[in-house]
Order: structure tokens, then C-alpha cells, then sequence
């Protein structure tokens, strides 16, 4: 924000079976943090707390959906092979702990649509969607750029499972101690950070270029 502008968010979206509806564009900071579970959505954080309460109790996990925005991108970050701006996102998320798999703009739901419907349309004001997530070809075009990460349960519960010991033999595992029952809310501030890394480096790049970029004013020092 401080160099180029740029504002990055990141929220809980889904905790197991609860799928809190939120748009993206209009998400302030003070809507994530108004809650403990970090999901702008009211009565979705409360389903959301009550499924953590129960897993908790139960000494069990649960897994989750962080979703992150990236607003004010300038048009021009990325490469359209070796260092696409996607993949780099998508390289990033994938490196934060527990995360097992991660989208971009419709991501795994654009299988359901057809090219006519996934392709974002433009016209003198604008694009007329975003289902890219904001990343056209491996480069930036200036829409929000838009990245959902799903967070596994995390095995490290109370309840007894299965595995071998170190003769082969099957053994019984219990892991005590203090352990979150949903890890995908401590990841939120970190999906931030790593989404924001990204767009530095590139905007790095861009500068030791000397590449102009459409957007924002980037300072030169």
C-alpha cells in the first residue's frame, strides 16, 4: 500500500461444510477483524465458530478455505512463460504450511462453464467479470487480483488413529497437548503477506527494468 498503492486482504471463506458468501470487492480490514474466526461474513462466523467449538471438543480438526485480494494491481506484472504471475502466486500459497491446493479467480469451478461464459468480456468501462482472478496469460490486467487456498484438518488430534512403530508393528497414536482445531484462520494475516511478497518482487522487477507500468504511481526510491 505504502509503495504502489496496492491493498491486499485475506479472509476465511469456508471452515468444513460452512460456505460464508462474501464479495470480494467490497471487504474492508475492519469486517475481517471484527470477528475472532476472520470471516467478514456474520452469520457465517458464527456457524464457523460453533463447528470449531464442536471439533474442539470432540478433540478433533478442521480444514478451511482462505480466500485473498489483491486490489489496485497495476496491468504489466508477470511473464507470459517462465515467470508467470499466477504460478508464482500459486507457488507461494502452495509453500505456506497445511495448504493443499489453491485457485485462482474461478478456479476448479470454471469446469463448469462454458468458454463463452468464462471468458471476462470487456468494454470501454471495464472488464464485465473476473473469472482469470485477475491474471491474463501470466500477466497482471489490472482487476483484483483474486486467490483462494484450502488448508487441510490438521492430523495432529485426540482422537486415536492408526500406525507403525519403528519394528513395523501397528501401534496406536494420540497426539496431546494444545493444538488448533482449525489452522486456516491463523493463516489469513500469512496469505497477506505471502500474496504481497509476490507482487513486490515483481514490481522489483518492473522498476530494475525500467518498465512503465498503467496504474498507480510507483516512486523511484
Amino acid at each position: 500500500a505504502q509503495v504502489a498503492g496496492i491493498e491486499v486482504l485475506a479472509w476465511v471463506k469456508q471452515v468444513h461444510h460452512v460456505i460464508a458468501d462474501i464479495d470480494t470487492s467490497s471487504v474492508t480490514a475492519e469486517d475481517i477483524e471484527a470477528d475472532p474466526t476472520r470471516c467478514p461474513n456474520p452469520d457465517a462466523a458464527r456457524s464457523i465458530a460453533a463447528a470449531i467449538e464442536t471439533a474442539r471438543k470432540e478433540g478433533d480438526s478442521l480444514g478451511g478455505i482462505v480466500e485473498c485480494v489483491a486490489r489496485q494491481v497495476p496491468p504489466g506484472l508477470g511473464d507470459p512463460v517462465f515467470d508467470k504471475l499466477d504460478a508464482e502466486v500459486a507457488k507461494a500459497m502452495m509453500s505456506i504450511n497445511a495448504v493443499k491446493g489453491v485457485e485462482l479467480g474461478a478456479g476448479f469451478d470454471s469446469v463448469l462453464q462454458q468458454g463463452s461464459e468464462h471468458r471476462d468480456e470487456i468494454r470501454p468501462e471495464g472488464f464485465l467479470s473476473n473469472n482469470a482472478g485477475g491474471v491474463l496469460g501470466g500477466i497482471s490486467s489490472g482487476q483484483d487480483i483474486v486467490v483462494s487456498m484450502a488448508l487441510k484438518p490438521t492430523s495432529s488430534v485426540q482422537v486415536p488413529g492408526r500406525s507403525i512403530d519403528i519394528h513395523g508393528e501397528p501401534v496406536g497414536v494420540v497426539t496431546t497437548g494444545r493444538h488448533d482445531p482449525c489452522v486456516g484462520i491463523r493463516a489469513v494475516p500469512i496469505a497477506e503477506a505471502m500474496l504481497a511478497l509476490v507482487l513486490m518482487d515483481h514490481l522489483l522487477r518492473h522498476r530494475s527494468l525500467g518498465t512503465d507500468l498503467t496504474g498507480p504511481d510507483i516512486p523511484s526510491s
